[in-house]
């Protein structure tokens, strides 16, 4: 197979209440997303790079990356190359030299942390991670992607406080990844693909996408599907992917200025009344009554 070469796309993190520490300080953060032959079309002097490890990269920060998509390889210096795929947890230590690249046949997801650690905080990366790069199959897993959504959406809302919140989620995600990573062999196969459909519903909340187009992505029958989701989570597919736009409609009424209008477009909602009936439906209030809980709503009128 021939392969694509990763383009570095980081957002960075501007920390502003920076004299609160908890031991580590977190850079950048966000997704990368690459469609087949993405770079193909841009580019006419894409190479192999299979062999080609050259110097590799190299980092003074910590790098975690969870693979929700696609097929890569990963190889560090004097190593030889080592497949990454979806479900796959890659984390790299400081000073780490590296190279990955992912097969352009296949689409390609990623999410990614940078951090840096003091001292004390470093002892314990090494002793939950000793090796100097670890490469942990958790499957697929809802809550980590949750987990990296809420922190990208905490720094492009420039919430108050995002180091604290941050720092905290962090610590989440390292756990989550030992939990699983140990608990993983317990799986069944039917659990990971209702993950993996969780995941697919969280990444496409904003995307005009069907059930139906879901399960053909796992390659499913639908109505087995539909049986496996509610035995594991309680609810139908429908039912979670509609919860899952009124928590996004919520967090978007309380961290932005859109419009209720705009969230009702954004959310592929039928129209501003039909949002609004979903959502009294479902919380009791009214998008505009549930907006003006905002904090600073309720200070104002003290």
């Amino acid at each position: 197979m021939d392969s694509v070469k990763l383009e570095s796309e980081f957002q960075n993190i501007v920390i502003e209440d920076d004299n609160l520490s908890f031991g580590l300080t977190i850079n950048s953060i966000g997704c990368k997303s690459i469609l087949p032959d993405e770079h193909i079309a841009n580019s006419n002097k894409i190479k192999d790079f299979r062999h080609q490890f050259k110097k590799g990269k190299e980092s003074d920060e910590f790098k975690l990356i969870y693979i929700t998509n696609g097929v890569g390889y990963v190889r560090f210096e004097n190593g030889s190359e080592i497949e990454i795929s979806n479900g796959k947890i890659l984390l790299i230590n400081p000073h780490q030299k590296y190279s990955y690249y992912h097969l352009r046949d296949t689409e390609w997801k990623e999410y990614f942390m940078r951090f840096e650690t003091d001292v004390s905080f470093n002892l314990l990366l090494h002793k939950l991670f000793p090796k100097d790069y670890s490469i942990i199959d958790i499957g697929f897993n809802e809550e980590m992607v949750r987990m990296f959504q809420r922190a990208t959406d905490v720094v492009q809302h420039k919430l108050k406080s995002s180091h604290v919140y941050l720092s905290g989620m962090l610590f989440h995600i390292l756990g989550l990844i030992i939990l699983e990573s140990n608990n993983k062999t317990l799986k069944k196969k039917d659990l990971q693909k209702i993950e993996q459909a969780k995941i697919i519903m969280n990444e496409n909340v904003f995307m005009d996408i069907s059930l139906q187009d879901v399960v053909k992505k796992l390659n499913l029958s639908y109505a087995q599907f539909r049986k496996n989701f509610k035995k594991y989570t309680g609810k139908t597919p429908g039912v979670y992917f509609g919860d899952l736009r009124l928590n996004k409609a919520k967090q978007l009424l309380l961290e932005t200025s859109y419009s209720i209008k705009e969230i009702a477009f954004l959310l592929k909602f039928s129209s501003k009344e039909h949002f609004a009936t979903k959502f009294r439906r479902t919380t009791g209030l009214s998008p505009k009554d549930f907006r003006l809980t905002r904090p600073e709503h309720k200070q104002t009128n003290l």
